[in-house]
């Protein structure tokens, strides 16, 4: 039986779907760009030709990001206030990058007591480029995004999560640069490249009380908060030689094929709870990271005006939860059972006419079986979708996409566009929607259901 709070939220949902679906006849009717006559002129810093020639460019934006609840929208998500800024400085063979930001968002006060998150100031990326004829060299902070997966990427595990706002879209996810060290060889067809991290980097906790705050975690915090159990600081990895982390890929072009191996060495970005005993008798967990070993090969191949690709990965003797439920969970010393973990996508993006974008993917994760009850389930699949066009002379996007687990852990739904006025002038706006069953991957974040509305300005 389906609840009336779910119909209601589809309503509103398909409601909007049908509004986005109509908006090429109701553009039909519009002879060119609707906001063509509308002049906005403000002051924006120019580069002379003084600094071109020195090859130094500086620029950036303001945005205001605001994410309503649809159930509460007294209570916003956020609210965040962004002024980021970007330098570039190159000359030759050499360049240099570096760009950072400025956040506030007032909308953190309504949902913790740790306002940590109210203002932020924050170096995104900062790195230097040597380019030459047959090695390429890297070295400083940055976002590094390995494998062909559109949304979903087994093999990308360079860099962590952002805990601030995991969640990008309906079918991807924000990231964050670290430091780290990269170089690349062109041997003719064949690409070698390496990446060194000196200082691993994991994903932090959520504040207590976030919005994206896992639904595993409010409830240890609460049991922890009550006494009922003790909840350790995170148990994180030093800044020592041996806790470097360390990724090579091996690509090459096949026969119209692009080919990669990966292979990665590091620390598991998200914790494992150990758990042990205190001397009164009460359970005590603590976070962990673990390091492990990640084995990848994917493909992409072009056709025409689409591209099919696929990521397959293989991760040994990654620790598990064991169901609480299960008899062997007690037996069990920490907690935790490790068990291979294989994951995998097979996807294809197409563009029909002119500008309807299809994207479909479809993915997989397999538990290696054994005798104990894991907490995740063996074997859960789903699919991610992109459908999208273009109008009013291309200043316009509007779309519909998302993830949906077939295996039951829930689905994220959005749909969105995304307007351009002239070259400097971005205005977002959309509504995200999530469902399933109490406590899954996407299910526990259905009290967020959300409207958006962005203006972004460059200069």
């Amino acid at each position: 039986m389906v609840s009336s709070r779910f119909s209601h939220k589809n309503s509103i949902f398909f409601f909007l779907l049908l509004f986005f679906m109509c908006i090429p006849s109701m553009l039909h009717a519009l002879e060119g760009h609707p906001l063509e006559d509308i002049e906005i002129d403000l002051p924006r810093e120019e580069t002379s030709e003084k600094d071109t020639a020195k090859n130094f460019l500086i620029g950036g934006y303001i945005q205001s990001r605001n994410q309503f609840r649809v159930n509460d929208i007294s209570h916003p998500i956020s609210i965040r206030q962004r002024l980021w800024l970007d330098c570039y400085i190159g000359k030759g063979d050499i360049r240099g990058f570096i760009n950072g930001y400025f956040d506030f968002d007032p909308a953190v006060r309504d949902w913790t007591k740790d306002t940590s998150e109210l203002l932020f100031v924050e170096l995104n990326e900062a790195y230097v480029t040597v380019d030459t004829e047959r090695m390429d060299l890297i070295l400083g902070k940055k976002m590094m995004r390995w494998g062909t997966g559109d949304g979903v990427n087994p093999m990308d595990l360079i860099n962590p999560w952002d805990y601030r706002d995991p969640i990008a879209t309906a079918r991807a996810d924000m990231r964050l640069p670290i430091y780290l060290g990269d170089i690349t060889f062109l041997l003719g067809p064949v690409t070698l490249e390496g990446v060194l991290i000196p200082k691993p980097e994991v994903n932090k906790l959520s504040l207590p009380g976030s919005p994206w705050e896992p639904k595993g975690l409010r409830k240890l915090r609460k049991a922890a908060t009550s006494g009922e159990i003790v909840l350790a600081g995170e148990k994180k990895p030093s800044f020592k030689l041996k806790n470097m982390e360390f990724a090579f890929r091996f690509s090459t072009f096949l026969k119209g094929f692009d080919l990669a191996f990966i292979y990665y060495n590091g620390y598991m970005d998200n914790p494992v709870f150990y758990r042990d005993y205190l001397e009164d008798g009460r359970m005590q967990f603590t976070p962990k990271y673990i390091r492990y070993n990640a084995y990848g090969f994917n493909f992409a191949k072009g056709f025409g005006r689409g591209t099919t690709r696929g990521e397959f990965s293989i991760k040994p003797v990654i620790p598990f939860s064991i169901d609480p439920n299960d008899p062997s969970y007690k037996k069990d010393n920490d907690g935790l059972i490790s068990r291979n973990l294989y994951q995998g996508i097979i996807g294809i993006d197409y563009t029909f006419f002119t500008n309807l974008y299809v994207n479909f993917q479809f993915f997989f994760d397999i538990i290696e079986d054994g005798k104990e009850m894991l907490a995740q389930k063996r074997i859960t699949h789903g699919i991610t979708f992109d459908i999208s066009n273009r109008f009013l002379e291309d200043n316009l996007t509007a779309g519909f996409r998302g993830m949906y687990f077939t295996s039951d852990e829930g689905l994220a739904a959005e749909i969105f566009s995304e307007y351009k006025i002239g070259d400097n002038w971005q205005v977002d706006m959309g509504y995200m929607s999530f469902s399933g069953p109490e406590g899954t991957r996407l299910g526990q974040y259905k009290e967020n259901d959300l409207f958006y509305f962005n203006v972004k300005y460059s200069f």
